[in-house]
């Protein structure tokens, strides 16, 4: 390839790039969505009292689901903790989903999960992620919802539940601005970005507002799979005298001992939290 041609890649690949951000589709609600992600759900909180609009809560089994949104009204003050869970999907360690749940007294437990949200006729692809081809989606479900979705009905899925430090106080004050993102996301269509508006760093900077953590940017925080070994790292998990490993293999969910349609799911993926 002579100079010029490479001086001719080197100007026209930026430009073929930003003409494919600036000249996509606009971010939109009104589209043919997949399945668990045709509606939205909103949070309205009045006082101490959490009312969640459209919470999924869907019947997960294989070949058939059961499709039920409900309104669910939950106590602010008996929310008492906050767990992470990071789901691989991927033989690849790196490629993973990270979510929370937020935990209340009575196991009445809520999960919220930033994710694409995308047509029925598409799938997820991280590269495309980068230029504005899906929309983001908070999905606000029960714990037998989107847990149990990837406990028990997706083949091959490894699901860590890592308790955090957090305490009720400090718990409250990360769902109220998670709720202030949903709610947006409920009035604003807008897109997802691999790099820059995912399922990790959207809710680290919420972290960042509310505690003394800072989290940098190293390929361990970009590859959602590794990014478990950060939060080890950084205090966020509780204080083990395990090494990371032995740490993260304590918290695997093992999914032939926990069944989704169980009323003590949520007491099931925790037991390990006693030893």
């Amino acid at each position: 390839m002579t100079k010029k041609r490479i001086a001719l890649c080197v100007v026209l690949i930026p430009l073929l790039i930003f003409s494919g951000i600036v000249l996509s589709k606009n971010p939109s609600h009104d589209r043919n969505w997949e399945l668990g992600q045709e509606k939205l759900s909103r949070i309205d909180i009045e006082g101490d009292l959490i009312t969640v609009k459209n919470l999924r809560d869907f019947d997960w089994k294989k070949g058939e689901t059961e499709i039920n949104y409900i309104e669910k009204t939950f106590d602010l003050n008996k929310m008492n903790g906050v767990d992470v869970i990071i789901s691989h999907f991927s033989d690849f360690e790196g490629m993973a989903h990270i979510f929370l749940t937020f935990r209340f007294e009575d196991g009445r437990n809520l999960a919220v999960s930033i994710e694409t949200r995308r047509e029925d006729t598409e799938e997820f692809e991280p590269f495309k992620g980068l230029f504005r081809k899906f929309e983001i989606i908070y999905v606000v479900a029960t714990e037998e919802d989107l847990i149990g979705l990837r406990t028990n009905v997706r083949d091959n899925e490894r699901v860590y539940l890592y308790p955090t430090v957090a305490n009720a106080e400090k718990s409250q004050e990360l769902f109220k601005l998670v709720a202030e993102d949903v709610n947006y996301i409920y009035d604003n269509p807008t897109f997802y970005n691999t790099l820059f508006k995912n399922c990790t760093n959207v809710i680290t900077r919420r972290v960042e507002e509310i505690s003394a953590f800072n989290f940098s940017i190293t390929y361990k925080s970009i590859l959602p799979g590794y990014f478990d070994e950060i939060l080890y790292e950084m205090g966020v998990f509780p204080n083990s005298k395990l090494n990371f490993e032995e740490f993260k293999s304590v918290n695997l969910i093992h999914n032939d001992r926990v069944d989704n349609h169980s009323d003590d799911f949520s007491k099931q993926i925790r037991e390990h939290f006693e030893n």
